[in-house]
């Protein structure tokens, strides 16, 4: 059975851990910056520890004249591929090492996403547009991922439809609770940056992922993606059709390219001069 102090903190913790009175602390309390709870049959309040502990962060941060720390949505860097690698490794198991993944970068600059917490990459989204016979290749489980190189990486085009490999991770030694607040924070990242890229024209016909562990079959699920073909052991197979799926990761992306498909639609008429 749970006990209270697992989740509360007594007034004389709190007091120890941000190192103030006990007037102070009613201030706090009174300020509405934390917040007592009375148990039923106490006399006593309790803190949650939860919040003290993000009222404490903060408060040595300010201590310390530094900037309390922040979860961040990124277009990822050549230099966070060593943190994606080493997030991949322990979520996913022996995966593509960070020199690869650097490679991909290069050669297209947008293939990557990253959720930082404290400067440190928490949750990565590889939206990598392949060639369409390496593409199938991978899906059908003739080469892995380490044997995509960076030849087979496509650019992305106005007007040029691309299919994608989806891979996605996050750090495993966290509770469920904040893994699954990094990966929000990654998905309506990345529900935001497809919307940028179809307001540029960039098609994508679909989307595919695979994973063998119950942690990256949810989030596929979660994305809005399709079991489909055939399971090798372990291993699923996903496909997100933009065509016909009402995920909510593609929104902003089908408005996006709407609006792009109506101007380009426009300025193409406006070069037509009509016969004389």
């Amino acid at each position: 059975m749970p006990k209270l102090s697992d989740r509360y903190y007594t007034g004389r913790e709190v007091q120890r851990l941000l190192g103030i009175t006990e007037p102070a602390l009613r201030n706090l309390v009174n300020q509405r910056k934390i917040k007592k709870v009375i148990p039923p049959g106490k006399q006593y309040g309790v803190y949650l520890k939860a919040e003290v502990d993000d009222y404490a962060e903060r408060w040595m941060a300010f201590l310390t004249a530094k900037e309390p720390p922040k979860t961040t949505f990124e277009i990822a860097q050549l230099s966070d591929m060593d943190m994606v690698y080493d997030v991949a490794l322990r979520a996913i198991g022996p995966t593509m090492n960070a020199e690869l993944r650097r490679s991909w970068l290069e050669k297209n600059p947008e293939s990557c996403y990253v959720v930082k917490h404290n400067e440190k990459v928490v949750a990565f989204f590889h939206l990598l547009p392949l060639q369409e016979e390496c593409l199938m290749d991978f899906m059908a489980g003739k080469i892995r991922g380490w044997n995509i190189t960076a030849d087979k990486v496509e650019t992305y085009e106005e007007g040029k439809a691309v299919s994608c490999l989806l891979i996605i991770a996050s750090e495993p030694d966290l509770n469920d609770t904040t893994r699954m607040h990094y990966v929000s924070v990654l998905l309506r990242g990345i529900r935001r940056e497809l919307g940028k890229l179809g307001q540029r024209g960039i098609i994508f016909s679909k989307f595919y992922a695979t994973s063998e562990t119950p942690t990256g079959i949810a989030m596929s699920i979660h994305a809005g993606m399709q079991e489909y073909g055939k399971r090798l052991n372990k291993r699923l197979t996903f496909v997100l059709d933009p065509e016909t799926s009402t995920s909510f990761l593609l929104i902003d992306y089908k408005k996006g390219l709407k609006e792009w498909q109506k101007t380009h639609n426009q300025n193409r008429k406006n070069r037509i001069s009509p016969a004389k």
